[in-house]
């Protein structure tokens, strides 16, 4: 099945922003049962400082506000294709230990 996804997030504050970080979890990976055919994230109000893979293997995104901002906008958008594998996912590829998630 292909799907095409827009997610919006819109920060407005009613007092100017002097300075923010903030890490964004909105890029999917391709993997058994999924891939990505297209994928982008655009932020207005805010500035992409770099990208990076965290120790669970997900993609993050880490943008920064300086300077008098009283919104920001974020919008991830793309096309995925999925593939039902009736719950059977294949090997394991992720840094942390399949034991971390039994907590």
């Amino acid at each position: 099945m292909r799907l095409k996804i827009s997610h919006t997030t819109e920060y407005t504050y009613a007092e100017p922003v002097q300075y923010s970080l903030q890490r964004l979890r909105l890029t999917p990976l391709s993997q058994p049962g999924q891939t990505v055919i297209s994928w982008e994230t655009s932020v207005e109000g805010a500035k992409m400082e770099v990208g990076y893979d965290d120790h669970f293997g997900n993609r993050v995104n880490l943008v920064s506000v300086n300077g008098d901002q009283t919104s920001i906008r974020i919008v991830a958008s793309g096309e995925v294709e999925t593939e039902d594998k009736a719950g059977v996912y294949g090997v394991h590829q992720a840094y942390a230990p399949l034991w971390l998630y039994l907590r």
